[in-house]
């Protein structure tokens, strides 16, 4: 029975048409429970989960971003964020993928984010939903830190305070980029070349800026 999957043994018991079902559905099912969505340190969503009368896990939904060229007056510039895909995965009674069905994807809106210099150099692009996303993943990453390594936590938040908030407010990080490499404390910086577990020989520090947008 382990390579049936879940979702299958729903279709018997229910009678739902199972090349209809998309992820707008799960919501009216009784018998099937919304698990809360899981993120990375990074505060993006990874994944969320459906589970079947709230104790097997029967379809889950894989997130991740479009990053690639976007055209603007002849131009190209790549590497830009252009939205996100998702992935519906139907999970078999050993709780592995057993089919991934790539799901329609999301793109943003971009206009054209300028310098201020007055010359109309380009920067980047952004749209009202992806600022609304990114800051909510900034915030996210800040939660997850807090709850993970709290003494890092308010290590950076108390030394880096005004460049912190900065950064969680409007996503520029170059200020606290420039004083955490200008660290003399040789105590913080004792804590900021320590190895992370897992991750070696990757130190602190340099996890915290890789994890930073």
């Amino acid at each position: 029975m382990s390579a049936q999957l879940v979702i299958e043994y729903i279709v018997e018991q229910h009678g739902i048409n199972l090349n209809t079902l998309t992820d707008q559905d799960f919501g009216n099912f009784s018998w099937l429970n919304e698990r809360e969505p899981v993120s990375n340190m990074k505060g993006e969503k990874v994944s969320k989960s459906y589970y079947y009368k709230n104790t097997k896990e029967a379809i889950r939904i894989e997130y991740s971003k479009i990053v690639g060229d976007h055209e603007y007056n002849g131009v190209t510039y790549p590497d830009t964020y252009l939205g996100w895909k998702k992935f519906m995965c139907w999970i078999d009674w050993a709780g592995e993928i057993a089919v991934r069905k790539e799901m329609q994807p999301y793109f943003f809106n971009l206009e054209p984010v300028f310098i201020g210099d007055g010359t109309e150099t380009i920067i980047g692009f952004s749209s009202q939903k992806m600022r609304k996303s990114m800051k909510e993943e900034r915030f996210a990453a800040d939660d997850y830190l807090q709850s993970k390594n709290p003494m890092l936590y308010d290590l950076l938040y108390n030394r880096y305070t005004d460049e912190y908030n900065r950064y969680l407010r409007t996503g520029n990080k170059t200020s606290l980029v420039t004083a955490l490499n200008a660290e003399s404390d040789s105590a913080i910086n004792a804590v900021f070349n320590n190895e992370v577990f897992g991750y070696e020989p990757m130190t602190i520090k340099e996890l915290i800026i890789m994890n930073l947008q």
